[in-house]
């Protein structure tokens, strides 16, 4: 690699991701050269990185009239509106990451183009982390057999006559055909879990023809479990379906009245003083028009009513609890597109006067309790649109029955490092950003959508599905969803010990 040499002889050291993508921009030897002297004018550290290279897009675009590499350059490139999360201080404990604003523009193939782009991107830089012997672009993979490793999207993925898996990827350089044979039985039963547009890393042997897989990669993610010092509680609802015939609201008061510390026993009452946050994550009102026959089981049809009537339960709860509430699926007022933005202030106005409720867009990243004394927990709130999608294709979900548990759907997709790899599995909108990448590993993971309550922990991250606060309708039996309903998954951040309260 000439380009690294002509670094070294200039006393400058490459880092190794850097290296990785200059070896994959499908640049000539020249123009990597040239990429690699503007970056040493520019006068990094000793070691050039990945990040003093992204930093510097700008300057390098300025340097080069070269097409192929104004090309290359532009490719890493993020509009600037766009370009940094943008982290919003809420209270002096809690912060969310607001990232999703809706453009008012048509959207064309480019920008899908771009959407997948950036995942591609986003999720090889996580692999490039990681040890892969003899990582290759697949455009440069040579034409005889020999060890290798690439990163690649899943474009296509079918089973051939003899019952062998055929993958096909593709990154930016080109696509090769991946071969996992049956007789492999770990390595078959999880390419049978591979799903259509996730990135995946694979070992093997093989060709520009064909690789035969050794080892599948995902990006299996994994936390500490964080223990806050002062002994305080979450507790977590969804899918209340404000307005519904079937929504049971005396059950909800009931709820509000423990937690405002006027139900159940001393110890539950002491309990439920300490609950500190409350996330009530989509589905919150019933909506209108959402399936068919519908009016025939609403009890307000209105659904601006339907939000002062939510407005009018959140009151009641007392003031020095956080409530933080997200929009989801498809009954809430908001486009029905992910990431879909906060409610907005002209259905929901009454929501807006509530002082202690916290509105975010779904999906959120939320930072709760964080104090000098303690980093506080990130929860990666998510409705969960796309758990029916995965708990009907992917086999080993199916099998496992994920409809009654759906927190092994959440187990899923915290392996994919993405709410909804696959292009059907929800209708999103196609930012040149991915905003369903888990770019952060969360400390909980919190959906409903599901209707069914389940509490687990997957590699110390807390996952958490949430109960509803409805009966079952004709439009959720076509899903075959069995409800759960009226329990709260409640978090002990002290202990991190999560129970289930029933107020059926």
């Amino acid at each position: 690699m000439q380009f690294v040499q002509d670094c070294l002889s200039k006393g400058y050291l490459m880092e190794s991701s850097l290296i990785q993508i200059f070896k994959d921009s499908g640049l000539s030897e020249i123009g990597l050269i040239d990429l690699s002297s503007a970056l040493v004018n520019l006068r990094p550290g000793k070691i050039i990185s990945k990040d003093f290279f992204l930093d510097n897009l700008n300057k390098l675009m300025v340097f080069s009239s070269e097409p192929e590499i104004k090309k290359f350059l532009d490719s890493f490139k993020i509009p600037d509106e766009r370009k940094e999360e943008k982290i919003i201080s809420v209270s002096k404990d809690v912060e969310i990451i607001d990232e999703v604003e809706i453009l008012n523009k048509k959207i064309v193939v480019e920008d899908f183009v771009h959407y997948f782009r950036d995942r591609y991107l986003t999720l090889k830089g996580f692999f490039q982390d990681r040890p892969l012997e003899n990582l290759c672009s697949i455009g440069k993979l040579a034409d005889q057999k020999r060890n290798v490793s690439i990163i690649g999207l899943v474009y296509d993925k079918r089973v051939t006559k003899n019952k062998n898996i055929l993958l096909e990827l593709e990154d930016l350089t080109g696509r090769v055909t991946v071969l996992i044979r049956q007789d492999k039985k770990e390595l078959f039963e999880k390419a049978d879990d591979v799903v259509l547009d996730e990135v995946i890393a694979i070992k093997g042997i093989g060709s520009k023809e064909i690789i035969f897989a050794n080892e599948i990669l995902t990006l299996d993610i994994a936390q500490e479990i964080k223990k806050c010092p002062e002994e305080i509680y979450a507790a977590f609802v969804a899918d209340l379906h404000v307005g519904s015939k079937k929504f049971y609201e005396e059950n909800f008061l009931k709820f509000i009245e423990w937690i405002n510390g006027n139900l159940g026993s001393e110890k539950q009452k002491e309990v439920a003083m300490k609950v500190k946050y409350l996330f009530v994550v989509g589905d919150t009102v019933d909506g209108v028009g959402v399936y068919p026959r519908q009016e025939s089981e609403l009890l307000i049809k209105d659904i601006r009513e339907q939000y002062a009537k939510l407005a009018g339960f959140l009151k009641k709860i007392r003031k020095n609890v956080t409530i933080i509430l997200c929009p989801g699926g498809k009954h809430d007022a908001v486009v029905q597109i992910e990431p879909q933005p906060r409610l907005p202030k002209e259905m929901a106005p009454d929501l807006y006067d509530i002082e202690n409720l916290i509105l975010v867009p779904n999906p959120s990243f939320v930072k709760i309790a964080h104090s000098v004394n303690f980093p506080g927990l990130d929860v990666l709130i998510y409705h969960g649109d796309s758990y029916d999608y995965y708990m009907d294709k992917v086999n080993s979900l199916r099998i496992n029955n994920s409809k009654h548990q759906p927190d092994l759907i959440m187990h899923f997709l915290l392996k994919k490092r993405h709410l909804a790899p696959s292009h059907t599995s929800t209708t999103y909108y196609p930012f040149e950003r991915d905003f369903l990448v888990i770019k952060k590993i969360p400390d909980i993971m919190v959906s409903g959508h599901i209707h069914k309550s389940a509490v687990s922990r997957y590699n110390g991250i807390l996952t958490i599905s949430c109960s509803c606060w409805q009966a079952k309708t004709a439009y959720q039996e076509k899903f075959g969803h069995e409800p759960d309903s009226c329990k709260i998954p409640l978090l002990n951040l002290q202990t991190a010990k999560a129970s289930i309260i029933d107020f059926s």
